[in-house]
């Protein structure tokens, strides 16, 4: 008998909490990175505290975390270029948004696909199949 191997001891990254802030030292702590190296990340635009003074210090949110751990990610494959580790996070930010705008659009497509009793499209969806195909024989 063979006894599967258990994940209790795998050791698993912090999860901040959406509401949680961080101070500067425990945000160095989570992400393992100085506290140098982080304000070089704020100073380059890669990430920006959540609320960020000289008086009063800096503090980090749960997204600001995320992004300084993508950050230290990438530093492996990228080095030190800072111009090249805001592109690669600027394109993935864009890829995420339109990933979302591709799941809003096909739930609303489905969701705007309704049937009368007799299995026939509504009204609207007839509507649109009928721009479709106008549209198709404007451009030949």
């Amino acid at each position: 008998m063979t006894i599967a191997p258990s994940n209790s001891w795998e050791i698993q990254l912090f999860e901040p909490p959406e509401d949680a802030i961080y101070t500067i030292e425990v945000t160095s702590h989570l992400v393992n990175a100085s506290r140098r190296r982080i304000l070089v990340y704020c100073k380059h635009h890669l990430v920006s505290p959540a609320n960020g003074t000289a008086e009063h210090g800096y503090y980090f949110d749960r997204d600001a975390i995320h992004t300084l751990r993508r950050i230290e990610t990438l530093r492996t494959v990228c080095g030190d270029d800072s111009a090249g580790i805001k592109m690669i996070l600027d394109l993935t930010a864009a890829s995420e948004r339109l990933r979302a705008d591709i799941r809003l659009l096909s739930r609303t497509k489905s969701s705007s696909r309704c049937e009368t009793s007799d299995g026939k499209p509504s009204t609207a969806s007839r509507r649109r199949i009928n721009v479709k195909s106008n549209s198709r024989r404007k451009r030949k």
